[in-house]
């Protein structure tokens, strides 16, 4: 029978990003995937700045971003009755090869492009599988099987005895694994064989999605480039989104009520919302639906749970995936803490407490974005007609849309989730911040996200944070890092705990994150700040370490 630490049963997005994590940890894995390969078909487009802060560790943000739209056009999002109609409100963004000259070199400056290096990077899922697949073949820790599927499993108080097969039943094999990770989708059959329930709201909108390359398309409308069109025609409502800049495009088409997806003509939808024909090669079709569910467990013994297996999202903000890569940030460093023997005996249990309720607010939020567009798409030809009664329909579409830009513009929602009430977070008293969808607050706050910040050498604070945890010592203590840090290196050196210190001089990061010490944990999330060394650095690791 093989053996193996982990196995990763699915290998879309979520699978071969915990793939990547956990080989990056140089934690032995493998992951099966029943399809023959990757899913070529883009399903989501916009890759978190969150998210490319992970990938960012990886290396392989750079190719992410050069996938996707060209990162020298705007960011433009525009709401249009059709394309052969009017404009009705457009969100503006600089290009990516612009947020280095915008961020602020030395300090920190309160605007929306130094919360992060990166904004939402507009790229097609199939496009940043691509990537991290090739970065995780490449490391020896790593083992992908495509054409391969779990179908079975037990549990014991040793491991998982899992069953593997190739998808067509002709070879099948055992594998004993220390645990179990199912990010096999929204019909997750790891779910449904422990019996967890989907808790929220089903069926939102049902959508045909059509992806085709279409070499005039540019050309056939006048508004040019966005990374997203919406059109709000009821006729033609749906979601128009472009991969490379003007030739490839995915048109989500929303579904009448009782309509079958296969009754759409894909070149007629196409060419209805463009207002007149233009060459179109259709490259693939899929149904999908839009939910706002999330299991009620996120894991059960030794098998856990993420990305659709527990979640389920309207993709309106950009949210499914990049929620499922936090779950396996999240989940990466707390196994290989069990595996390396530094972990407390709450560690894993603080993956449900920790993203669960992070799930509840995101398939949440992504539902509210959806419902308040789906609102602004109920009008027919009357937002297209002169005069009057078109101009009052516009006005009060307008309205209704400008209230809604958390859709496009939810650095809120992406990096200002927080850990509340963790058990492996030391509080500090502070108050909390609002959690507002579009508003990002940049706090140090322990349970947060630890916060970007330029630093006077160019690079962002979170290059200098480890694989394991990492101490903070800013501002002139930094001339005495390791002195400052003595309590902290003799207790985690006594119990195998990873931990490194890393002096920031910067007087900026003091300010920002309102401390000389901050202990950074593995998922790049704050675990404990003060002003001085603790006297007891053991009792806060223990904390952190789910003991």
């Amino acid at each position: 029978m093989k053996t193996v630490p982990i196995l990763i049963s699915g290998s879309g997005s979520v699978g071969l990003s915990l793939a990547a994590e956990l080989g990056w940890r140089g934690i032995d894995c493998l992951a099966v995937e029943r399809m023959d390969g990757l899913n070529m078909h883009p399903r989501a487009n916009a890759v978190a700045n969150r998210t490319m802060e992970y990938y960012r560790r990886w290396g392989i943000d750079q190719a992410i971003s050069k996938a996707g739209v060209p990162p020298d056009l705007p960011a433009n999002y525009f709401y249009v009755t059709t394309l052969a109609g009017r404009l009705l409100h457009g969100v503006r963004l600089p290009p990516f090869s612009e947020l280095n000259k915008l961020a602020a070199r030395g300090g920190y400056a309160k605007n929306e492009h130094s919360w992060s290096p990166y904004l939402k990077t507009i790229t097609g899922q199939h496009e940043v599988e691509s990537a991290i697949l090739d970065y995780a073949s490449g490391l020896d820790s790593v083992e992908l099987r495509f054409g391969w599927e779990l179908v079975d499993f037990a549990e014991s108080d040793a491991g998982v005895r899992c069953r593997i097969a190739t998808h067509d039943g002709k070879s099948e094999e055992e594998v004993f694994c220390k645990y179990l990770v199912a990010c096999d989708g929204g019909r997750s059959m790891v779910r449904q064989k422990l019996g967890i329930e989907l808790s929220g709201r089903a069926n939102l909108a049902n959508f045909v999605s059509i992806y085709f390359r279409a070499p005039n398309f540019m050309r056939a409308h006048r508004f040019g480039h966005a990374n997203i069109f919406f059109p709000l025609h009821r006729r033609h409502r749906g979601f128009l989104l472009n991969w490379d800049g003007g030739t490839t495009f995915t048109f989500h088409v929303i579904l009448e009520e009782g309509q079958a997806w296969d009754d759409v003509d894909p070149i007629a939808a196409i060419h209805g919302v463009l207002g007149q024909p233009t060459e179109v090669e259709i490259l693939s079709i899929q149904p999908w639906t839009a939910h706002a569910l999330v299991a009620d467990q996120y894991h059960r013994g030794r098998v856990f749970l993420a990305g659709d297996a527990v979640h389920l999202f309207s993709p309106t903000g950009g949210f499914g995936m990049n929620t499922g890569v936090s779950d396996i940030i999240n989940l990466a460093w707390k196994l290989q803490a069990n595996l390396k023997g530094w972990a407390g005996p709450r560690l894993l249990d603080s993956y449900d407490q920790e993203r669960r309720p992070i799930g509840i607010r995101n398939t949440t939020e992504a539902a509210d974005c959806f419902d308040r567009l789906f609102a602004v798409m109920q009008e027919g030809d009357i937002i297209d007609e002169d005069g009057p009664d078109g101009d009052a329909a516009r006005a009060r579409l307008q309205a209704l849309i400008i209230q809604q830009e958390k859709l496009i513009v939810s650095s809120g929602t992406l990096l200002g989730y927080r850990y509340r009430n963790s058990k492996i977070v030391v509080p500090d008293g502070s108050i909390e911040p609002p959690d507002d969808a579009r508003e990002y607050v940049p706090i140090a706050r322990p349970g947060h996200r630890a916060p970007h910040l330029w630093l006077e050498d160019g690079r962002s604070i979170l290059d200098h944070f480890s694989q394991g945890f990492t101490l903070l010592v800013m501002g002139s203590a930094a001339a005495n890092a390791e002195r400052l840090a003595q309590g902290f290196l003799r207790a985690a050196e006594k119990i195998g705990l990873p931990l490194a210190v890393a002096p920031i001089p910067d007087d900026a990061a003091v300010k920002l994150y309102e401390a000389e010490l901050a202990l950074v944990r593995p998922d790049l999330m704050i675990a404990w700040r003060g002003r001085h060394p603790p006297r007891d650095a053991a009792a806060i690791l223990d904390t952190v370490r789910g003991d």
